[in-house]
């Protein structure tokens, strides 16, 4: 999770806990999250009465990154006994305990352990009562510690680093230095804004995690050099499912495309976002009440950033993108011959809407930047073999830029071993094509299904299921969904569809369905390709 996928984000705070800089490969939604975090542990724990060697900690989903999984870690750099900012570092632990089913969690408290503003060390000094229940209340305590640790580390490395830097221009505290660089950001991030045009945008997208339609309607308000995010008409929190979108969740998701749209040139920092404001209705999906159940709060915050690109397509379409064929982590649950428990989660990701400049990439795990789990190395800690990894030939929405390969992933357990196996089979998008945008098409649907090895099929997951395998007999098929087209179809460049054609992309009969039937230029790159679904 930390290493391989990257779903963590390190930070450099003022004391204030407004963000100065962030690690480049940031989960997105951290750089909103973790700010909040941090002034939520300042509130706990006032910055006056912390001490060199203090480490705060809180999972608390309304006070950090929406479910439990997300553990931030927040130390206090200090010069010359002065504390003049703050190291934050966030990640997604392998395990939290609780229900392996979220879509059948109620409340949080089945969702696993609640760790509410605490300290983990007091001046040096381990909180070994924590620490122990922290190890007594996850799966695999020794590897979720171990992930806890290492944030402690790079926390204390980057003090450190800061310290020297500090040193090395004669600095005492970081407040000018604050200032001019968030400044800066929030100028430019105001220029962008007003070269928008004043007006209220609307939109709505749909989803249905539970199988039936859920719509989310979106205003999006440009007034002059700040942007106003409204979800008023947002439905009612659920009562099942971990679907449930706190509010700092929400927030981060609505803000960061803006980031992207507007000042993508510009390193991220608190000035960026301080010309949005982010409303919706308390007691809604998109701001529940504690103690909902919000587990699975990707699934309804994956999708504001695609239901604002079509609010503004109007206002600004040159900087916004389709819809993106969401990703998927299926979580992998046993024990061994030894009666050891493992657990690891793949990564998948669906393909990326198309946009004015450009086609979408495939298998991209946007809208986070995690990685796709590597293959080998799961199967090092799992007993499971992956059968096949490949893009899915036809499931990028057609369009003047077509939109990016979803992918099919096949695996079943390794040995038949006589042990349960469990599986979170939770595929986003079945039966819910979103259009594209200026006439482009929807990508490929999502599905997620167990078979047998003659190709029956055993069990269609619908739009979730926790599966049991109990022997090798027993396929997981994943099917990601592929990222809708931008544009007319007819206007895409023949070169362009030849070049498809040429690498598998998409077949002769979807050419002829969507569009104008090409032929390879003689000589051209797409000529020289083989024709294959690459895996």
């Amino acid at each position: 999770m930390i290493a391989e996928a990257q779903d963590f984000a390190c930070e450099l705070l003022d004391k204030d806990g407004e963000t100065l800089a962030h690690s480049p490969r940031a989960m997105p939604v951290f750089n909103l999250t973790l700010p909040r975090a941090v002034k939520a542990l300042l509130r706990a724990y006032p910055a006056e009465t912390l001490r060199p060697g203090d480490v705060l900690i809180t999972n608390d989903p309304w006070l950090c990154a929406g479910h439990l999984f997300d553990i931030a870690i927040v130390t206090p750099a200090f010069r010359d006994g002065r504390l003049v900012g703050l190291m934050g570092t966030v990640g997604h632990v392998s395990d939290i305990g609780g229900t392996k089913d979220s879509l059948h969690a109620r409340e949080i408290y089945e969702e696993g352990l609640q760790i509410p503003p605490m300290k983990l060390f007091d001046a040096g000094r381990p909180n070994e009562t924590l620490i122990q229940l922290i190890r007594q209340n996850v799966r695999n305590g020794d590897q979720v510690l171990g992930d806890i640790f290492s944030f402690v580390a790079a926390n204390k490395l980057g003090a450190e680093r800061l310290d020297a830097f500090m040193a090395d221009y004669g600095m005492h505290d970081l407040g000018a230095l604050a200032e001019v660089v968030q400044g800066l950001s929030e100028k430019a991030m105001r220029d962008a804004v007003r070269a928008i045009p004043d007006g209220e945008y609307r939109s709505t997208i749909t989803n249905n995690p539970l199988g039936e339609k859920i719509s989310y309607p979106v205003l999006v308000k440009v007034e002059g050099d700040a942007i106003t995010v409204d979800f008023d008409g947002a439905p009612p929190q659920l009562p099942q499912g971990g679907l449930n979108s706190t509010l700092n969740y929400t927030a981060a998701h609505a803000t960061y495309p803006l980031k992207c749209m507007l000042t993508p040139s510009v390193r991220g920092n608190a000035g960026c976002y301080r010309p949005f404001t982010v409303k919706a209705p308390e007691g809604s999906i998109l701001n529940p009440t504690y103690p909902a159940a919000v587990n699975l709060r990707t699934r309804t915050g994956w999708y504001l950033a695609p239901n604002i690109f079509a609010a503004l397509s109007g206002a600004a379409a040159d900087k916004v993108q389709s819809f993106t064929g969401l990703a998927v982590a299926a979580n992998i649950y046993g024990k061994d011959d030894q009666g050891t428990f493992y657990s690891d989660m793949l990564f998948v990701g669906g393909g990326q809407g198309g946009a004015a400049r450009k086609d979408g990439h495939s298998s991209l795990l946007w809208p986070t930047s995690a990685a796709n789990t590597s293959i080998e190395l799961m199967e090092s800690r799992v007993p499971v073999l992956v059968l096949e990894k490949s893009f899915l030939a036809d499931s990028g929405g057609a369009g003047k830029q077509r939109g990016g390969l979803g992918q099919i992933v096949r695996f079943r357990k390794r040995e038949d071993d006589g042990h349960e196996m469990l599986v979170s089979v939770y595929p986003e998008g079945v039966d819910n094509p979103i259009p594209g945008l200026f006439g482009g098409h929807p990508g490929g649907g999502a599905r997620g299904l167990v078979q047998g090895t003659d190709g029956r099929l055993l069990r269609d997951c619908g739009t979730g299921a926790l599966v049991s395998l109990k022997s090798t007999g027993e396929i997981v098929e994943l099917v990601l969904g592929g990222g809708a087209g931008f544009g007319d179809p007819a206007e895409r460049s023949a070169d362009a569809v030849a070049r498809d054609l040429a690498l598998g992309f998409i077949t002769p009969e979807h050419a002829a369905q969507f569009y104008r039937q090409p032929t390879v230029p003689s000589g051209t790159e797409a000529e020289k390709q083989p024709s294959q679904a690459w895996a």
